[in-house]
Order: C-alpha cells, then structure tokens, then sequence
C-alpha cells in the first residue's frame, strides 16, 4: 500500500470517528422524556417509533459488530502466533 492509499483509509477511519461520534445518547434522553408528555401520540404514531426505535437498536448492535470483527481483524494482521 502507497502512502497516498494509507493517508486516504487515514481520512476515512477520521470520518468514521466523527460520524460515530455524533452518534450521541444526549437525544435519546430527550426522547425518554418527551414520550411522557400528555397527548404524547396516537397509536399508529406510535407503532411508526417503536418500529424505528427497533431498527435503531438492530442497527447500532450490527455497527458494534462489524466494530469488533474490524479491530480484531486489525489486531490479528501481522501477529504472530
């Protein structure tokens, strides 16, 4: 791999750490409380969140995987053993 090939993935893996940090808890927080707010929803809107909020929660464990799965396969290259 050349230098421009490493100083590209370089730029990548700093646009996945800051995509990953804007992923933040900070809005689900906010969404604790605004599901107890009075007259909070009506029922198909709420099965429209609980839906998304599924597909959030399968979606963010498929990212901790495939995290894992990268820095093991990170860690393992060149080991020896």
């Amino acid at each position: 791999m050349d230098k421009d090939q490493l100083a590209h993935l370089e730029q990548r893996i700093n646009h996945l750490v800051t995509v990953t940090k804007s992923v933040t808890t900070d809005d689900y927080e906010d969404l604790r409380k605004i599901i107890h707010r009075p007259g909070f929803t009506t029922p198909a809107e709420l099965a429209l969140i609980a839906g998304a909020v599924e597909v959030l929660i399968r979606q963010t464990e498929t990212v901790a995987e495939a995290r894992r799965g990268l820095m093991d396969g990170a860690r393992a290259v060149g080991a020896t053993g």
